[in-house]
């Protein structure tokens, strides 16, 4: 039976595929006929526009005869006696500048005047003869697509004067107003620097769009004569499809464009019918399959009889599992506490190590042993004795993760294996949890209230030992180690790391303090307006002047400050400081930007957070549109209303909201469109490759076109690139942070940038 619901899955995939390939295959040829027909019109136009420009020569020639004296040849150079539809005038201007002809019969050409007259200051007097010059529309003109030609006029190596006309791109292309392109297509004559003289979109006529920026005229800073053009024109979400022509000896080319969904459009009836026939001939097999299906179940029925004995057997033998089962439980895990004994630990613990093979995170395993734990048991009884091992067997379940391993040797040890943690510094904090969660009182132990430490050994794979029995050995010599140093304490087998902890713990300790003195400081770097690479704003990024280590960064400080509760009283300062320093810089004289400082989750919670804002903001006079936030998706996971609550009210201060490193979490849209954002800021990993990585590319691209949507700022953090610049201004980004402009530098060197303004492009 099943393999027949197989032989129709494979008939109906051909089926489909026949058709999505058939389908495809018919696009393809659409649209190379289209382009093949856009090349033939954009031949025959290029070659007509081409004798249109052309006529200029002969013009000139006249014109060169009027300078010479020939007062005749002034009756052929009015277009309307010629009958020369695409020159809307004609003038003729002597070496000095001087109208001497004017086919409109005007004392002055204000249209052509001031262009020959900015050729003329712009060039020589005396050279070789010159092709023909073809400038951008007079914006004093009514009509876009009029454009101005000239022609320096020479004799003898001497320049005479200069023929000057205007001609009508609009009449040309309106001579081709009944060339069929479909819907969307458009006939356009461009400048080589990628300004369009003229369109023809239908019956619409326009002109004067400069799309020398984007990737639809990319094609004007090649070589070739002509060629396929395929690009999303801007202002415009689809792809045009065409071919571009460029016209020889003039500096112009002719693009001739379709819309892309357009071109397959008329072969939708078609394709419908397809699938139409393919779906038919699917339910075909469906039902042929179904039919087969009903025999199998008669043939079924026959064997139910034996089914029904077979039942009997089944029920027996899970009978007999549930029992296999019961004593796996009783022999695999610890009788007292309930937790896995050695012989299980073996066993999940060598699975575990050959995952984690594979990954490029640290696997850390603990033995921990009781101090003092026999003089309980002697002073107290084994019955608090054996309490005591279970409450500590259920702090430690508490601490650690649920897929985190824990197990009890005998006695008094324990041993735990912890994955998949991303540094030693936090092994080390999960280890000094331990040892907190451990030495807080047991209360109540038949009667008695316990205090007991724990030492615990920390060894780490691969560093330590690559299988079971080498970590748990390492581990239990760490273990001696920790007892040595005193009780309820923690050693790594690898002596380095515990000059890490120690390192920890003095930061630590000195935390308060350096608070309290002063120690900590604001860098700040700028973010540039993609616009005009004016500065728009800055970031306050907090740093550490250790009297000891030096210059700390936050990847050393901040993880302690938030696994110790310190980030609180850590952001407020840095609201604190960021204030003074705008109030410093406006005494100065300095033009001051707004100052976005990093808000950690916890701080969100923070009950006296509006009250810190608002103090500092009176305390240096400081208007609040001048401080900004940036809060990151954890912020918003544990209590989105509470957290809307503060960023609602925080805007209402006119305090401005950021939502950083957006892409790393979990934002869903309908946080996005609740929360009271006026930016949202990408994050660098999404930045780094994104000229390569074509994920990175299309994610960026999303996230502009969503923000914007929202109404919503974006802005790119990591930029380190021209590469990366350019093409985040092509997606639209709006402004842009990152060592490519400036380095988070101290207040100091900030204010000069202040004082610039703006950013050159390297």
């Amino acid at each position: 039976m099943f393999g027949a619901f197989v032989l129709a899955g494979l008939a109906t995939l051909v089926v489909w595929s026949v058709t999505i390939s058939r389908v495809e295959n018919e696009k393809t040829l659409a649209h190379e006929n289209a382009v093949a027909e856009s090349s033939n019109i954009a031949a025959i136009i290029a070659a007509n526009l081409k004798e249109v420009f052309g006529r200029s020569e002969l013009y000139a020639r006249i014109g060169k005869s009027l300078l010479e004296g020939d007062s005749s040849a002034a009756n052929y150079l009015n277009p309307l006696f010629t009958g020369d539809n695409a020159y809307l005038c004609i003038a003729i201007f002597d070496q000095h500048g001087g109208l001497r002809h004017s086919s409109a019969n005007r004392q002055t050409e204000p249209e052509l005047g001031p262009v020959v007259a900015a050729y003329l200051a712009a060039s020589s007097a005396a050279g070789s003869r010159q092709a023909l010059l073809i400038g951008r529309p007079v914006a004093a003109t009514s009509a876009a697509w009029r454009v101005p030609v000239l022609l320096p006029l020479f004799s003898g190596g001497k320049r005479l004067g200069v023929f000057a006309a205007i001609i009508d791109l609009g009449y040309f292309l309106r001579l081709n107003r009944e060339v069929d392109l479909g819907d969307g297509g458009r006939i356009e004559i461009m400048a080589m620097d990628g300004y369009q003289l003229a369109e023809l979109n239908g019956a619409t006529l326009s002109a004067g769009r400069d799309l020398g920026a984007s990737e639809y005229v990319k094609f004007s800073a090649g070589a070739a004569a002509k060629g396929k053009l395929s690009a999303s024109r801007p202002g415009e979400t689809g792809r045009r499809l065409g071919v571009y022509r460029r016209l020889d000896g003039h500096p112009l080319a002719v693009v001739v464009s379709r819309d892309e969904e357009a071109v397959v459009a008329k072969l939708a009836p078609q394709h419908r019918a397809y699938y139409g026939r393919a779906v038919i001939t699917s339910l075909m097999f469906l039902l042929l399959t179904l039919g087969l299906a009903v025999i199998a179940r008669r043939q079924h029925r026959l064997y139910k009889v034996l089914s029904d004995s077979e039942q009997e057997k089944r029920g027996l033998i899970r009978q007999l599992e549930s029992e296999k089962t019961r004593a796996l439980q009783l022999a695999s895990h610890d009788h007292l506490t309930g937790i896995a004994n050695r012989m299980l630990f073996y066993e999940l613990a060598a699975a575990e190590l050959a995952r984690a093979r594979r990954s490029r995170n640290f696997y850390a395993l603990f033995f921990l042993d009781l101090d003092k734990f026999k003089l309980i048991n002697d002073t107290l009884g084994h019955a608090v004795g054996d309490r005591l091992l279970q409450a500590v067997a259920a702090r430690l379940r508490g601490t650690l993760r649920e897929y985190d391993l824990l197990a009890r040797l005998g006695g008094d040890e324990f041993v735990m294996l912890v994955s998949e943690v991303a540094t030693e510094e936090a092994v080390a904090s999960i280890a000094a949890k331990l040892v907190e969660a451990i030495c807080a009182p047991f209360l109540d132990l038949d009667g008695h209230d316990v205090e007991v430490g724990p030492s615990i050994g920390i060894a780490l794979y691969p560093r330590d030992g690559q299988d079971v029995e080498t970590l748990l050995t390492h581990a239990d010599t760490a273990m001696y180690t920790a007892k040595l140093a005193g009780c309820a304490t923690y050693r790594f087998h690898d002596a380095s790391l515990n000059a890490t902890s120690a390192r920890q713990n003095e930061l630590l300790a000195r935390f308060k303090r350096a608070i309290r003195d002063e120690e900590f400081c604001l860098h700040y770097q700028a973010r540039v307006d993609l616009q005009d690479f004016h500065v728009a704003g800055l970031e306050a990024l907090v740093r550490w002047r250790h009297p000891e280590h030096g210059l700390l960064y936050p990847n050393d400080f901040i993880g302690l400050a938030e696994a110790h509760d310190l980030i609180v009283p850590l952001g407020n300062w840095v609201i604190e400081a960021a204030c003074r320093q705008l109030a410093q810089w406006r005494q100065q004289g300095v033009p001051v930007k707004p100052v976005a400082v990093n808000v950690s989750a916890k701080q969100l919670k923070d009950d006296t957070l509006l009250e810190t804002v608002t103090g500092a903001l009176q305390r240096h006079g400081i208007s609040a549109t001048l401080l900004e936030f940036e809060v990151t998706e954890s912020c918003l996971i544990e209590d989105l209303e509470f957290a809307l609550s503060v960023l609602d009210q925080l805007q209402a201060l006119g305090v401005r909201i950021a939502l950083d490193d957006y892409g790393i979490g979990f934002s869903s849209l309908s946080k996005l469109k609740r929360l009271p954002l006026h930016a949202v800021k990408i994050d660098r990993s999404f930045i780094r490759d994104i000229r390569n990585d074509n994920s990175d590319a299309a994610i960026v691209a999303s996230t502009i076109s969503l923000a914007h949507n929202l109404g919503l700022m974006v802005v790119a953090e990591g930029v380190e690139s021209v590469d990366q610049l350019v093409h985040l201004k092509t997606a639209g980004c709006d402004q842009v942070q990152g060592f490519y402009f400036q380095r988070p530098a101290a207040a100091a060197e900030v204010a000069a940038i202040l004082q610039r303004g703006k950013f050159t492009l390297l």
